[in-house]
């Protein structure tokens, strides 16, 4: 996870949205290991998940998500289309924390039931799904 942000909706819901980020390496012929990132939008709009989310997840945080990947565009500011893909996650979705990312600065809740190094305890995935 890298940047994460929970929005205000209609009705008190909430809506997060987490920059994420996938990488791969690989080893060409040339025998210096090479690595591309690519970052993702994801929005997720269940409460359960998004309560998860609000409460357990910071930057660094390892993530396994169940969603959709939908297409969507706008229009920008200088009256240009512009696309982007976006993964979804609903109701049906899941989300599940692999491993903890940095300790929470202080006044910001903590995780339970990570250890001294900010890994989760064994056995202590949590789950919204």
């Amino acid at each position: 996870v890298g940047k994460l942000e929970i929005k205000p909706l209609k009705e008190g819901k909430k809506l997060a949205i987490i920059s994420l980020a996938t990488s791969e390496r690989w080893k060409p012929e040339s025998g210096d290991w090479q690595e591309k990132t690519y970052w993702h939008r994801v929005a997720v709009f269940a409460p359960a998940k998004v309560a998860l989310i609000e409460s357990a997840v910071q930057k660094g945080t390892r993530l396994r998500l169940v969603g959709q990947i939908r297409p969507g565009s706008w229009e920008d500011e200088r009256g240009q289309t512009r696309y982007a893909v976006e993964f979804v996650v609903t109701g049906i979705g899941e989300v599940e924390i692999l491993a903890r990312g940095k300790p929470k600065a202080e006044g910001e809740p903590a995780a339970a039931d990570a250890d001294a190094s900010g890994k989760p305890a064994k056995g202590s995935r949590k789950r919204a799904a």
